[in-house]
């Protein structure tokens, strides 16, 4: 099975537009011809991708799955018609990051703030993925640099990790236990709390010190992001403990941080291809982020110490 350009192009554009109509004058053709060239790849996958009632098509699941890839493969072609662009334009260097929600959301803008401060001809795209999409990326080397907290070991992918301190303590405006400065497990016992989702590696960490200390939290809400546990929290939903690069962001904005009495060290880990040689943009953009990490730290210790 092979699929063309064209085929592909079609079932982006029907996926997009979301009618075979808007996708015929969007590809500048007909319609017949566009329900034609659909068919033959379908009958080319093995799968339908469109549930059809009338004129109306709804994708299947295997068509959503199908689409995040092909949506990749077309945002890559238009990354390299804009690095061309700025490049033609600007002579400018290009890279590509990849990072998870937590970094696109705290740390990334402001190493972004400072690159591009002295270094106005850098083109920097940015692409936000969650943990295990990241590693695959990253192992097929499509990004010049990923921004991670895994602890994971790849063929061709070299890694190095920046320590940020410690997970933070994060409860809403009024709780109770923002009149303490210093939070123990016990603290949290039978208390709702908002807990990451069950493959972040972090929260097995918690978890694990919880257990050793006997403390039995009370479920409240999962979620994915730690942007999302903050809102969680200053909602009143329950309370969580989250990493210090989202908790320096969230200084006076809504939630109160307090500190956690057990050392829960924090890394985050930047990965790269091995095979590409670490050019002056990449030596600056480790500099700039390290750089970043401890000033966000030291904001942090500032706001916790007020208390």
């Amino acid at each position: 099975m092979r699929l063309n350009q064209r085929q592909i192009e079609v079932f982006n554009s029907i996926m997009i537009s979301k009618s075979v109509t808007a996708a015929a004058a969007a590809l500048g053709t007909s319609q017949p011809t566009i329900s034609r060239e659909l068919r033959e790849m379908e009958q080319r996958i093995g799968f339908d991708l469109f549930v059809r009632f009338g004129k109306r098509l709804t994708p299947t699941n295997q068509a959503l799955l199908l689409h995040e890839v092909v949506r990749r493969s077309f945002l890559g072609m238009e990354e390299i018609s804009r690095a061309a662009s700025a490049i033609r334009m600007h002579n400018a260097s290009n890279l590509r990051i990849a990072t998870i929600p937590a970094y696109a959301d705290s740390i990334i803008p402001r190493v972004a703030q400072k690159l591009l401060k002295h270094r106005p001809a850098v083109h920097l795209s940015l692409h936000s993925l969650e943990e295990v999409s990241l590693q695959h990326e990253m192992a097929t080397t499509v990004f010049d640099m990923g921004v991670t907290e895994g602890r994971f070991e790849y063929p061709g992918v070299a890694s190095q990790r920046i320590d940020v301190g410690d997970q933070v303590c994060v409860v809403p405006i009024g709780h109770r236990l923002s009149q303490k400065s210093l939070l123990e497990p016990a603290d949290f016992d039978g208390v709702p709390f908002v807990y990451f989702s069950q493959d972040d590696p972090y929260r097995r960490k918690l978890d694990d010190m919880f257990l050793a200390a006997g403390i039995s939290r009370s479920y409240a809400v999962e979620t994915t992001t730690a942007t999302s546990v903050c809102s969680m929290v200053a909602a009143g939903v329950g309370v969580s403990i989250i990493n210090p690069l989202t908790a320096a962001t969230h200084v006076d904005k809504g939630v109160v941080l307090r500190r956690l009495s057990v050392s829960v060290p924090y890394t985050l880990a930047v990965w790269r291809p091995v095979r590409r040689t670490r050019s002056t943009v990449v030596e600056r953009f480790l500099s700039v982020l390290t750089e970043a990490a401890n000033e966000m730290r030291a904001t942090l210790h500032s706001a916790l110490d007020r208390k």
